[in-house]
């Protein structure tokens, strides 16, 4: 276990262990009681590296309540909120994350317009009343969305695949689209995933750029450039903190695996 929220999360709720309030354990009890509608096997594969159905549906489970632990404290979840789920593919964390927001609007985007085809079909009465909208965006900026728009932005698995120069245009796009003082939740794969994976002169280049992208083969139905990518804390502090105020940074946040990003976006200064 990384955490103690990560032991009550996978023991401590089931076992009924004291010790958190009574909204948290509400709110956790809402996600576990839920079930998420499962895609077809090739849509799976796409988004979660495997055709395993019960693994899709309970990491996502896992990401929307370390979404959770992560915002909870800074933004009130139960006023309605414009959320948007960044490369939302088959709605693997959405479907959760409603659980948690019960009073917000969530609009999900994913190159993947197949991905996207089939929310549309498989969550028809959240998107006929308003509650899911769910758009195919291009593969570079940027989105249809206006700006300073959205009170929380999700972006979970998608600065892990990207090269460097796309990763920014998407930060800027991202900071654009944030409403002033919005919170964003970015998840990014950590050099300590790689590190023993890759020889000497790879290392070297992590080491003094803090960025390594890694072309491991195509993924059926995405971009050739949809690969690898690996980010230092160093080089989140120094890079990212150009686009939003890096306001946390939890190793292994995500699922156990990814780093957790928390990055705000500054208000306009005022002179």
């Amino acid at each position: 276990m990384t955490s103690a929220w990560r032991h009550f999360v996978q023991w401590g709720y089931g076992e009924g262990r004291p010790g958190v309030p009574e909204a948290v354990r509400r709110k956790v009890g809402s996600v576990m009681a839920a079930s998420a509608r499962i895609p077809p096997a090739r849509l799976i594969s796409r988004v979660h590296g495997s055709e395993d159905a019960a693994g899709f549906e309970q990491v996502g489970r896992t990401v929307a309540l370390d979404i959770y632990s992560a915002v909870n404290d800074r933004i009130s979840l139960e006023h309605p909120l414009r959320i948007l789920d960044f490369g939302c593919g088959c709605a693997r964390v959405l479907r959760f994350m409603s659980e948690i927001a019960p009073e917000s609007t969530f609009f999900a985007s994913d190159f993947d317009g197949e991905a996207i085809s089939w929310c549309r079909e498989n969550y028809p009465f959240e998107v006929r009343r308003g509650r899911y909208t769910f758009v195919v965006n291009a593969d570079r900026p940027p989105t249809p969305f206006k700006s300073d728009h959205f009170d929380l932005i999700l972006g979970i698995s998608v600065f892990t695949h990207l090269p460097e120069a796309l990763q920014l245009g998407w930060l800027a796009e991202l900071r654009r689209i944030a409403r002033p003082d919005g919170l964003l939740v970015l998840s990014t794969q950590g050099d300590a995933l790689i590190r023993g994976h890759i020889g000497e002169e790879d290392n070297r280049i992590l080491d003094e750029h803090g960025f390594y992208y890694f072309k491991y083969g195509s993924t059926e139905g995405l971009p050739e450039y949809y690969q690898a990518a690996w980010h230092t804390r160093q080089y989140v502090d120094r890079v990212w903190s150009k686009y939003f105020h890096v306001a946390g940074h939890v190793p292994a946040g995500i699922a156990d695996h990814q780093d957790l990003v928390l990055c705000v976006k500054r208000r306009p200064t005022v002179i």
